[in-house]
């Protein structure tokens, strides 16, 4: 049984999952911060290294989120 305080964490997880900040990006890519925002303001170009690891990045953070969809349509199911 879900109860309403996990019910509310998992909700809160999902928002959090759901909205990556660029310091989650540059973290999953291994560089800093101030190179991501110079990446997103298109000063800087990416190099093909990091473009892969924000590639290989991307694949994990979808595969989260389905995981967390899975979790939130099972609870809704249990406990509408």
């Amino acid at each position: 049984m879900v109860t309403p305080i996990t019910r509310l964490r998992m909700i809160s997880q999902a928002l959090d999952l759901a909205t990556p900040t660029l310091r989650d990006v540059a973290r999953w890519c291994g560089v800093s911060y101030h190179a991501v925002r110079m990446y997103r303001a298109r000063e800087r170009g990416m190099p093909p290294e990091v473009r892969r690891r924000l590639a290989k990045a991307l694949r994990a953070h979808a595969r989260r989120l389905v995981a967390m969809a899975s979790r939130l349509e099972a609870s809704a199911e249990r406990n509408p």
